[in-house]
């Protein structure tokens, strides 16, 4: 038998194996708890940290969603209005919701995040300010407006994951502050000595292409949202388009420091190394917002036509022959909705002499078409070359511009009461449209034709003044002789229409008959208005795609703001000047003539005596309704980790 020490020591040892396994099984049993303990917080802190990112993401999207809202109320010449709720809890409770563009508003998105937003103004508002050195458009007066926008995402639950914060600055820069300002490829290649005195900017890509023989000086920032180009767009040689191209490198207009762009002797290059100009050649920026062409057509809800002193319309019946059916001219006055004003239409004819004749009578409207006899008919030999069945003659409504001031001023009624000193738009604005089978096809003969606009004041004894004279047409626009020359009674002015002519002082109708271009001398002319033209895209298309299709694919660029129709020679080699003060905008290409800029046998140029219109600098100077784009500073951006509203 095993003594009983034996058999207790084995004893002794089955226990302590028990009593170990029982400790090893509870330790593991613990380490298994905590790991999920450890497990079960590990999902529930990537789950938080999944649905903080989702609520901040939907609580930035709220501030990107207001914000452009914001943007699209200046595109409309509109300010925002209304009032803001004090917090969050009132947008939650309903205590105070807030109005218009400032009021509490929900977006829900498609993770089941939503974001609440509203918008505060600053007390401030508006206020003139100058855009600093150092940033993008430096040294341009803007308008500029400050507000903060306070958003929260919540999760499906209501509960506030992310509250942020975003003060910003809307600046409202106006577009005739540049001396060229495009929003598609800007072409520049003058054949003379040109001097941009004032900013350049391009939302596409620019070609510096100066003629040889000739020079271009760029005093002010150049701004380019794509590619800068040394040389042409239409061909890539540089062969006759080699002459100089000059930036300063100080933003001091007054006294420019001239660096040249590298030369361009063999083929078209680009510009990627513009340290040499210190910030005067900026690349590579953000496009702006401009406002759609859109905005100016006639019969519509858009801003120019609504928002006109005066609307005149050349009516047409449905084969494009001038209906006479409520005027002896075609002309007539009309409301918003198109409606004619028999009254007024009558006055205007009736009451009021002027310069533009039809027939034996004198009116100060009138028309112009190809059943007239020759030298009472117009033709324009750029689109006759391309389009001699549909241009062989234009429609045109003509417009005695001093002629017509004076008329208001006897009979305010045709202004609907408003009389010349008017400043709800900071003075007047004209639209004058073409009401025809053609109005919206895209190669149409109709025409505008304003004359005798050398002042834009009445010449009536006494008259109120002027106080600025915009004229907006969606089809052409032709210019006859000088207008709003810089003297004494120079008032802001603007012209804005699909495309632009320049007609001389020396200019007759019987000149139409002339088809030697030779035989129809152009004479001095001076033009001082802002004008909003549209551009042939050369190519056809914006960007690489547009290149390289040969010299009469070639849109005219810049220097084809004004066409021309005349031979601008006087003997064998002496060539009068156009001279041009103000400032170059297009909005994209025409829409009513498709013709390109050559070949160039109808018109030979004038020395182009171009200057930007200092006086634009000054926001009180610039024409009525002057368009603008609008840009968006971010000035702080600010988390919020209070947490209040709902589902706190």
């Amino acid at each position: 038998m095993m003594d009983d020490k034996y058999l207790n020591c084995r004893k002794n040892e089955k226990g302590l194996a028990l009593l170990t396994v029982m400790f090893l099984l509870v330790l593991m049993g613990g380490i298994f708890s905590a790991y999920l303990v450890i497990t079960r917080n590990e999902l529930k802190l990537v789950k938080s940290s999944r649905d903080s990112l989702s609520g901040f993401n939907a609580a930035e999207a709220g501030l990107n969603i207001r914000a452009e809202e914001l943007r699209g109320v200046f595109l409309d010449f509109a300010q925002p209005e209304g009032s803001s709720p004090s917090s969050l809890s009132d947008c939650d409770e309903g205590t105070n919701l807030g109005t218009d563009d400032y009021q509490c508003r929900t977006y829900n998105f498609g993770n089941s995040h939503s974001a609440t937003t509203y918008v505060s103004e600053d007390a401030t508002n508006p206020r003139t300010t100058v855009i600093p050195p150092g940033e993008t458009f430096a040294g341009l007066s803007a308008i500029e407006y400050r507000y903060n926008v306070t958003s929260v995402g919540r999760n499906s639950a209501g509960s506030n994951e992310a509250i942020l914060d975003l003060t910003f600055q809307s600046r409202k820069v106006p577009l005739f502050q540049f001396m060229v300002f495009f929003d598609e490829d800007l072409e520049i290649f003058n054949g003379a000595v040109m001097t941009l005195n004032g900013p350049v900017h391009t939302n596409g890509d620019f070609y510096a292409a100066t003629q040889d023989g000739g020079t271009t000086n760029y005093t002010g920032q150049v701004s380019v949202a794509g590619n800068l180009y040394r040389g042409m767009k239409s061909v890539s040689s540089c062969s006759g388009y080699s002459g100089p191209s000059r930036v300063s490198d100080t933003p001091d207009t007054s006294s420019p420091n001239y660096v040249s762009l590298p030369s361009c002797s063999g083929s078209r290059f680009e510009i990627t190394d513009v340290e040499d100009w210190n910030d005067n050649i900026d690349l590579e920026i953000e496009a702006v917002t401009v406002p759609f062409p859109e905005s100016m057509d006639s019969f519509s809800d858009g801003e120019y036509w609504q928002r006109a002193d005066l609307r005149i319309v050349l009516r047409l019946d449905g084969s494009g022959n001038i209906d006479r059916s409520n005027s002896p001219t075609g002309v007539e006055i009309v409301d918003t909705a198109g409606n004619t004003d028999t009254t007024e239409t009558n006055r205007l004819h009736n009451d009021c002499t002027g310069l533009v004749s039809e027939g034996g009578s004198n009116y100060v409207v009138g028309s112009r078409d190809s059943s007239d006899s020759p030298g009472n008919r117009l033709r324009l030999y750029r689109e006759y070359q391309h389009y001699s069945g549909t241009n062989n003659y234009q429609t045109t409504l003509e417009v005695d511009v001093q002629g017509l001031l004076n008329c208001i001023d006897d009979h305010s009624s045709i202004m609907d009461g408003k009389t010349l000193d008017d400043d709800t738009q900071d003075g007047l604005v004209f639209f004058f449209a073409i009401d025809g089978p053609l109005s919206s096809s895209s190669q149409n003969n109709y025409s505008v034709r304003l004359r005798n606009g050398a002042t834009l004041q009445s010449s009536n004894f006494g008259a109120p003044e002027v106080e600025g004279l915009t004229v907006v047409t969606d089809q052409g626009l032709i210019v006859w002789g000088d207008y709003n020359r810089d003297t004494a009674d120079w008032v802001p002015a603007a012209l804005m229409a699909d495309t632009t002519w320049l007609l001389s002082n020396d200019w007759d109708d019987i000149d139409s008959e002339e088809t030697n271009a030779y035989d129809r001398d152009g004479s001095a002319t001076e033009v001082s208005a802002a004008v909003l033209s549209g551009i042939r895209r050369t190519g056809g298309i914006n960007g690489e795609g547009g290149q390289d299709f040969g010299a009469d694919s070639n849109g005219g660029g810049a220097i084809n703001v004004f066409r021309f129709n005349e031979w601008f020679r006087v003997g064998s080699s002496s060539i009068p000047d156009f001279t041009y003060k103000g400032s170059m905008v297009s909005l994209g290409a025409p829409r009513k003539s498709n013709t390109t800029w050559g070949p160039f046998t109808y018109y030979s140029a004038p020395n182009r005596d171009w200057s930007f219109e200092e006086r634009f600098n000054d926001p009180e100077n610039l024409p009525p309704m002057t368009p603008v784009f609008i840009y968006l500073r971010q000035e702080l951006f600010v988390r919020d980790y209070t947490i209040e509203g709902a589902g706190s």
